[in-house]
């Protein structure tokens, strides 16, 4: 394969980090597969926590690349990437200038208003591959209007395709484990997103620590709370509590699939979670949040707690509750685990090679 351009534009806030995340797992994913044969550049806020630590070459912009319009259609213009990878991102105008250079669009949308951007009539023609990186159970279907448009004009279909999960070896796991002196179901894992999420006018992250320090003197397993790149604060200090700043995205997963529970928000990574089977109490800490995390109770693959100390203790006592929580581990052994890291990845891949001939 001949050198190939591709550009990321992940929504680029300073409040989440969840496609940033993804956009920079494919990124790594693709240039490990394709290894000397693809130049990366990405596209981002530089007020955000991860701008400046981006592996990759980056513009770095004011706002969010949705906001600006000029400077984005710019980059695209001189950059002249084969394929423009939109993570819940992407004005029309950009759109058009990536056709404008020749390149495939690639859509990716998470909840069903993001999905119906994907949708709008100044998108005809302009998106090749729209993939939605949720399960099926976990948004809602498309409205008849919806399906008219897609059925009428030159609208890309977009498909469910579950979280985007890269899951670790059985050799990997073990030297997470190791590194941070931790036995195998003998601790839980705690993440309330990127660090920066307020509710209440409380930090989230500082919520969900004090309810992990409560968790472990009851049930005497060691807690790993990670704080997010957001952050702002001294981690604070706890012999019950491992603080952890940020970790890789392989890291996490490696202890996310080898805890005992997990205590999340409801974003991407309650669904990393039910993908690699580890029950979970979760809150709903954003709006976005709110649907997704009923749609996983109405399943069953979660227990809810409300943003409050006391309700997220208590709700981990009963998720701890021996049948309870072995008919969890079974409702996962019988739900369809998909996630999106294959077909992607892939799928990306595929275009790749169209584009060299």
């Amino acid at each position: 394969m001949s050198n190939k351009r591709l550009l990321f534009i992940p929504v680029s806030s300073p409040q989440g980090i969840g496609e940033y995340m993804r956009s920079l797992l494919l990124a790594q994913s693709l240039e490990s597969e394709c290894p000397g044969s693809l130049s990366i550049h990405f596209v981002l806020n530089k007020h955000t926590a991860y701008a400046k630590n981006c592996p990759f070459d980056a513009t770095l912009l004011e706002r969010s690349a949705t906001k600006e319009r000029d400077k984005v259609c710019e980059v695209i213009a001189d950059f002249k990437p084969d394929i423009v990878i939109f993570d819940c991102a992407g004005r029309a105008a950009h759109m058009k200038a990536a056709k404008k250079v020749g390149a495939k669009v690639v859509f990716i949308s998470q909840h069903a208003k993001k999905r119906a951007k994907g949708l709008k009539l100044n998108r005809i023609n302009l998106i090749d591959s729209h993939w939605v990186v949720q399960p099926d159970y976990c948004i809602e279907p498309l409205s008849w209007a919806e399906r008219a448009k897609i059925d009428m004009f030159s609208l890309a279909m977009p498909k469910n395709v579950g979280p985007y999960i890269a899951f670790s070896s059985a050799c990997d796991t073990k030297q997470v484990l190791k590194k941070y002196q931790l036995d195998e179901q003998g601790y839980f894992i705690v993440s309330a997103g990127s660090g920066g999420h307020m509710l209440d006018n409380q930090n989230c992250a500082d919520v969900f620590f004090a309810a992990a320090e409560q968790v472990s003197l009851q049930t005497g397993l060691k807690a790993v709370v990670v704080f997010g790149p957001n952050y702002n604060k001294a981690l604070p200090v706890s012999n019950a509590v491992l603080n952890l700043n940020t970790l890789e995205n392989s890291e996490f997963l490696s202890l996310m699939e080898q805890a005992k529970f997990a205590l999340l928000s409801a974003g991407d990574t309650l669904l990393q979670a039910i993908a690699v089977k580890t029950p979970a109490v979760a809150c709903a800490i954003s709006k976005d949040q709110t649907q997704r995390l009923a749609s996983c109770t109405t399943t069953g693959v979660v227990i809810k707690a409300n943003f409050e100390i006391q309700d997220i203790v208590n709700k981990v006592s009963a998720l701890l509750i021996e049948p309870d929580f072995n008919q969890l581990l079974e409702k996962y052994a019988l739900l369809e685990s998909t996630h999106s890291y294959e077909e992607i990845t892939q799928g990306v891949k595929s275009m790749l090679m169209v584009a060299d001939r």
